[in-house]
């Protein structure tokens, strides 16, 4: 029997997936450290409200309401876990989302985003030049997973980043780069992965993709030009509605679009339709696999490589998700 139009129609075992990683129902220790770092995150906020919503003249006081809300759900949580269904990482995120659209946040970090996205396509043929100059496959493909992770250190909704994005004028992704564990990462089969890309290149890959700016532009988008220059068609994937910075599926064919002005190959992908952008159904900075959007179910049927970047979709959900082909699962973790 086919799965349902919303289920990931490559998961191995959909009746025993749980996208959620960390139980923090019945894990007192867990919840004991989730429930203030996620509150920690939602307090930030107010300071940048208005800074990134000038439009809006009550930003700061309507933050400090979706904070309060945010609080009293957390209080009632710690007393008793089951006042959110499932309480999860997850179910936070989006409760959070929510109360942001609530009062009047239709997308908070919109103005960040855009302003990430084009100084970063300012520096993207400087970028995919230096990964065409490294002449040695394996290194040519260590820079460009190197080169993800690095992106995916801009994160927003990570209080740590967030500390350094804000002190740092220049903190850019060569910066990124030097902030990169050495390796072996904390779960590091890349070597392994390298080389069975090297005998058996992939015919189709869908990348679920993470933050605005650096991350998408300098990361995610030299990562689907090297696979669309070994014939892969590409599907790239993004939030139906905003969460934190990261890209939505408007902001995902913007980008790409823009992009593919500074690079032939993402213009010759586009236009041929070997490269393909689609809205993943999440309204949330995790990920549900049995939630997607049916077109991307559809669009991902028969790709033979998934690939889920960032905190939230690939560790906070997903990190012990199996499919029925190859999946690669990359993310910085940015908790201290």
């Amino acid at each position: 029997m086919d799965p349902p139009e919303n289920v990931c129609p490559l998961l191995k075992d959909p009746d025993a997936y749980n996208p959620d990683t960390i139980d923090l129902i019945n894990n007192i220790t867990e919840r004991n450290y989730w429930l203030p770092c996620l509150e920690n995150m939602v307090k930030k906020f107010i300071t940048k409200a208005s800074f990134l919503n000038p439009d809006n003249p009550a930003a700061t006081e309507n933050a400090e309401i979706c904070f309060q809300r945010f609080h009293s759900l957390v209080v009632k949580a710690s007393a008793d876990p089951n006042v959110l269904t499932p309480l999860s990482i997850r179910t936070l995120l989006e409760f959070n989302e929510d109360n942001l659209r609530d009062n009047n946040f239709k997308d908070a970090w919109c103005l960040q985003k855009e302003a990430e996205s084009n100084a970063a396509l300012k520096e993207l043929r400087e970028r995919v030049d230096f990964i065409d100059s490294i002449a040695d496959f394996d290194s040519k493909w260590l820079e460009i997973i190197t080169g993800v992770l690095a992106g995916n250190v801009f994160d927003w909704g990570s209080t740590v980043v967030a500390d350094i994005l804000e002190t740092s004028t220049n903190f850019g992704l060569s910066q990124a780069m030097n902030t990169i564990e050495k390796r072996p990462w904390f779960r590091d089969n890349l070597d392994m992965w390298i080389q069975k890309l090297k005998r058996e290149p992939y015919r189709e890959v869908v990348i679920f993709v993470d933050n605005a700016g650096v991350d998408f532009i300098l990361g995610i988008l030299p990562l689907a030009r090297e696979f669309l220059k070994l014939n892969a068609k590409v599907i790239l994937t993004a939030n139906s509605s905003p969460a934190l910075n990261d890209v939505t599926c408007q902001e995902l064919k913007l980008y790409s679009s823009q992009a593919a002005s500074h690079c032939p190959v993402l213009s010759e992908g586009l236009n041929t339709g070997q490269l393909l952008t689609v809205e993943n159904g999440q309204k949330g900075p995790c990920l549900d696999l049995t939630n997607l959007s049916p077109e991307l179910c559809r669009m991902m049927s028969t790709a033979d490589l998934v690939v889920i970047e960032g905190m939230g979709r690939a560790v906070h959900t997903n990190l012990y998700a199996k499919f029925t082909v190859d999946s690669v699962k990359l993310a910085v973790l940015k908790n201290e």
